[in-house]
C-alpha cells in the first residue's frame, strides 16, 4: 500500500467508475484494476463491489475511505508544513537574550517586527548571559543569541550589530556620588563597587577589567552580583555602586540613576549570533529582519536620561 494507490482508490470513490477515474487521473483502465486490486489484497478486505452501473463502497471500504481521507488530508498538510519550516516561514525559534535586553525598546521592536513577519514562527526565548549563551549556540540549544562580544576570529560563529551600547556609572538616587558624581573613572577608587564573577562571562569581564586598569582604576569590590538586574537591585539597596551598559537602564528598579563618565569610553556592540552552518530557514529570516532594521544609537528615546 502507498498513497499512490490511496489516491486512486479515493478517485474512483469520487468518479463513481473505474474508467472514468481512469481517465482523470490520467491511466489506462486495466492499470488502475490492477492498483485496486493490490490496495484490497494490502488491506485484506474487500473494499469495492463493481457492477455494470459503476462501483459501490462494501461497509469495509466505507470506513477505509474516511480514514483514507483524513490520511491524505493530513499528509497534505505536512507536505505544506515541511514547505513552510524550509522557507523560514513556520517553526520554532530558540533565542537567547540577556535578562535585561528583554525589555530594551529597540530590541523589544525587532523582536516584535519578527514576529508580525513571521506570525507562524514561535520565539522561544532563553535569558542566558553572553558566555552560557555562546555555549549553547555551539551545542544547538540555542539557534541565535543576542550578546556583547562574541569570540574574535571563530570559524563556526557569524554576528551582526544590532545596536552599540556604552558604559555608565549607576549609583543609588541618595548615596554621595549622586550628589557629587565624578568625572573620571579614577575619582572611583575606594568606593564600594558591586561587580560580577569572571566566570559568568569571561570575555566581557576582561574587556571591562582592562578598560578599567588603562583609565587608573583598581575596583574596591564588596558585594558580586549574578547578572546586572542583581548588581542593580544592589545599587538601590544602598551597597555600593557599579558600572553598566546604559540600556540596562530601561528596566532599572527605583533608586538608581546613572552618569556618564568623560574616559568610559568602551563601546558595546549587542550582537546577533547565530553559527555558520545555522540550517534552520528561521534563522536567515531572523537575520533578515535585522539588517533590514536600523536600531537607534544609545541614548535615544526609551532609555532612561543619563544624570549629568
Amino acid at each position: 500500500m502507498d498513497f499512490k494507490q490511496l489516491r486512486y482508490f479515493t478517485t474512483v470513490v469520487e468518479e463513481g467508475s473505474i474508467s472514468a477515474a481512469a481517465k482523470r487521473i490520467p491511466l489506462a483502465q486495466p492499470a488502475l484494476s490492477r492498483q485496486l486490486q493490490l490496495l484490497e489484497e494490502s488491506v485484506g478486505a474487500a473494499l469495492l463491489m463493481r457492477s455494470r452501473h459503476g462501483i459501490r463502497l462494501t461497509a469495509a471500504g466505507e470506513a477505509f475511505h474516511g480514514e483514507v481521507r483524513r490520511l491524505l488530508s493530513e499528509f497534505e498538510q505536512a507536505k505544506r508544513n515541511a514547505r513552510r519550516i524550509a522557507d523560514g516561514w513556520l517553526g520554532q525559534l530558540r533565542l537567547g537574550v540577556t535578562v535585561m535586553h528583554l525589555w530594551v525598546p529597540q530590541i523589544v521592536r525587532l523582536l516584535n517586527d519578527f514576529r508580525q513577519r513571521h506570525p507562524e514562527v514561535t520565539l522561544k526565548v532563553v535569558s542566558l548571559l553572553s558566555a552560557p549563551q555562546i555555549e549553547s549556540i555551539r551545542r544547538n540549544r540555542l539557534d541565535a543569541g543576542m550578546l556583547f562580544f562574541p569570540p574574535e576570529d571563530d570559524d563556526e560563529l557569524c554576528s551582526h550589530c544590532l545596536y552599540e551600547d556604552r558604559l555608565v556609572l549607576v549609583t543609588s538616587t541618595g548615596s554621595p556620588l549622586a550628589e557629587s558624581p565624578p568625572r573620571r573613572l579614577a575619582d572611583l577608587n575606594g568606593e564600594d563597587f558591586i561587580w560580577f564573577e569572571r566566570s559568568a562571562t569571561p570575555t566581557y569581564h576582561d574587556k571591562l577589567i582592562h578598560a578599567f586598569q588603562r583609565r587608573g582604576f583598581t575596583p574596591h569590590v564588596v558585594q558580586e552580583g549574578a547578572d546586572n538586574a542583581t548588581m542593580l537591585c544592589l545599587v538601590a539597596a544602598g551597597m555600593g555602586c557599579t558600572i553598566l551598559p546604559e540600556m540596562t537602564m530601561a528596566g532599572a528598579p527605583e533608586g538608581v540613576v546613572c552618569h556618564s563618565l568623560d574616559d568610559l569610553d568602551l563601546a558595546l556592540p549587542l550582537m546577533l549570533v547565530w553559527r555558520r552552518d545555522a540550517s534552520l530557514p528561521a534563522v536567515h529570516r531572523l537575520i533578515e529582519v535585522a539588517e533590514s532594521r536600523s536600531l537607534a544609537p544609545s541614548g535615544t528615546s526609551g532609555m532612561l536620561p543619563v544624570a549629568e
